[in-house]
């Protein structure tokens, strides 16, 4: 699960805003950050997210993390959504997501 809140620098392709990456199975890990956006084309996104990781239960085991993540976006309303990629690395391992993206443009 990732939840990213960006927001466009003026009126460019470029946007700046936080990340939260929660991940659920025996790799269990929460990870903070900045993220950076770039939308080259319209529907066409990238991301890079450094931050922190913080491993399993104990939020005292911290970890350097980044993550760049590619969606494409279908748009319906101020809803847009569509496949997405990300890969993740921190000093434990590596993992690659795809999955579903969804926005809410405001």
């Amino acid at each position: 699960m990732h939840f990213h809140v960006i927001r466009n620098i003026g009126h460019s392709n470029f946007g700046m805003g936080l990340a939260y990456e929660r991940i659920f199975d025996e790799h269990t890990h929460n990870t903070i950050g900045i993220v950076g956006s770039y939308t080259p084309v319209d529907r066409l996104h990238f991301a890079l997210t450094p931050g922190i990781a913080f491993e399993g239960e104990n939020w005292d085991e911290k970890n350097f993390a980044l993550h760049f993540e590619t969606a494409y976006d279908f748009q319906v309303g101020n809803i847009h959504m569509g496949p997405m990629v990300e890969l993740g690395y921190n000093f434990e391992h590596v993992h690659l997501s795809m999955g579903l993206h969804i926005g809410l443009g405001l």
